[in-house]
């Protein structure tokens, strides 16, 4: 989860992961550990322009991903989820989605 914030010492490290040698070194016991064959790597993050502190992962590290974007989801899915997912009442989903939307505006603008 947010993989552009991680440290650069632990994104070298997926690197060397993520390439032909398919190891890792742990740098504490000097042991280095190699990838099972069925080892795969999911990683999210948020676009680095839109939130602070996030930084741009290169294109030679981003091109291991198959990369999708999601945007946001509509209120009205948001508000199923909510209900039908989390069981909440609709009146307090609706509450929810509300203050969510108000914070994005807040932070779009500051």
């Amino acid at each position: 989860d947010e993989l552009n914030l991680a440290p650069a010492e632990v994104l070298e490290s997926l690197n060397r992961l993520l390439d032909d040698n398919r190891e890792i070194r742990i740098p504490e016991t000097g042991e280095v550990v190699k990838a099972h064959n069925d080892f795969a790597l999911f990683a999210t993050q948020n676009p680095a322009i839109l939130y602070g502190g996030r930084k741009e992962l290169s294109k030679a590290f981003r091109s291991r991903f198959v990369e999708l974007q999601v945007d946001d989801l509509p209120d009205s899915e948001l508000q199923v989820i909510l209900v039908k997912r989390c069981q909440l009442p609709e009146s307090f989903a609706s509450k929810m989605i509300a203050v969510m939307r108000k914070l994005q505006v807040h932070r779009q603008s500051s």
